[in-house]
């Protein structure tokens, strides 16, 4: 019995943030399509599925490339770090509760609702577009800098295995008008107040993912710089069991050696879980047959 009990509280523990990923995870999805939803309320759907709102003549895209355009230009907001900036210079663009979109690292096995400004409230809820940064409509010249945690928040991991992506990993990122797909072109460890970093690149077409460095830690950000490549390069979204692995098993990294501890904690703590399973069956089965060679009492 007291194994039994050791066993249930041993998969409990175990179990607990994959399942509470997994619930988050379909909270984001839900938040993302009630967001889809709301955004192409008036759209036809074409035949293939899809739908997207004509961008001439929308004043929220025409408002977006606006801002894009004086960042471009170098008349934008200041870019500050994003996890202590307030955006809420954006919240008037007539988007569903601020949300501009969503973005699928397949990597990373995330798929989180996209808010416009790093605020507090945002970061809790999922990635954010930085402000004083490029929006995420694309073109010449832009860089989109995405912000997210990267210890795992309210279950979801959120950006905690940024250090997996490497060169030719894709993201995508769907708003109501498009879907754009950039590919990793590289990643570097910067200071928080490092702002050249984030800035727009002459004639490229850029996506700029940051979080904070090491895992746990806050001292330094990492970024990873991601390129426009066609939509038929995006990779494809993980499936269930991905998700599962994803968010029980942490990547191992060598910038942040807490991961490793992380999952190295859980490998043994799984091992332990199986073990006293096993050692269960087998004595159930010993007492079985000790039982039936002993027969009923007389």
């Amino acid at each position: 019995m007291l194994g039994l009990v050791l066993l249930f509280a041993g998969l409990a523990f175990m179990l607990a943030p994959t399942v509470t990923g997994m619930i988050e995870r379909g909270h984001a999805d839900a938040v993302i399509e009630d967001f889809r939803r709301e955004a192409l309320e008036d759209v036809a759907v074409s035949d293939d599925g899809t739908a997207y709102r004509p961008k001439e003549g929308d004043p929220t895209y025409e408002a977006l490339e606006s801002y894009s355009a004086a960042v471009r230009e170098g008349t934008g907001d200041a870019v500050n770090d994003p996890f202590a900036f307030s955006g809420d210079d954006l919240s008037e663009l007539g988007l569903p509760d601020g949300i501009v979109g969503s973005i699928v690292i397949p990597k990373m096995s995330v798929s989180l609702p996209l808010y416009l400004g790093a605020t507090e409230g945002n970061l809790e809820k999922g990635a954010c577009v930085v402000a004083g940064t490029s929006m995420p409509v694309g073109g010449a010249s832009s860089n989109c800098v995405i912000a997210a945690h990267r210890s795992r928040w309210y279950g979801v991991q959120m950006f905690r295995d940024i250090e997996l992506m490497s060169p030719g990993d894709t993201l995508t990122i769907t708003t109501p008008w498009e879907s754009l797909t950039y590919a990793v072109v590289g990643s570097k460890i910067i200071e928080p107040d490092d702002v050249e970093a984030l800035a727009v690149q002459e004639g490229r077409d850029m996506v700029t993912l940051l979080t904070c460095h090491p895992y746990t830690l806050t001292t330094q950000r990492y970024v990873v710089f991601c390129e426009r490549v066609p939509d038929a390069e995006a990779q494809s979204e993980p499936g269930p069991v991905e998700q599962a692995v994803a968010a029980f098993l942490p990547a191992p990294a060598e910038g942040s050696p807490e991961l490793g501890v992380e999952l190295a904690l859980k490998l043994v703590g799984l091992a332990i879980v199986l073990g006293t399973g096993l050692f269960l069956v087998v004595d159930s089965i010993r007492r079985a047959r000790r039982s039936c060679r002993e027969g009923p009492d007389e």
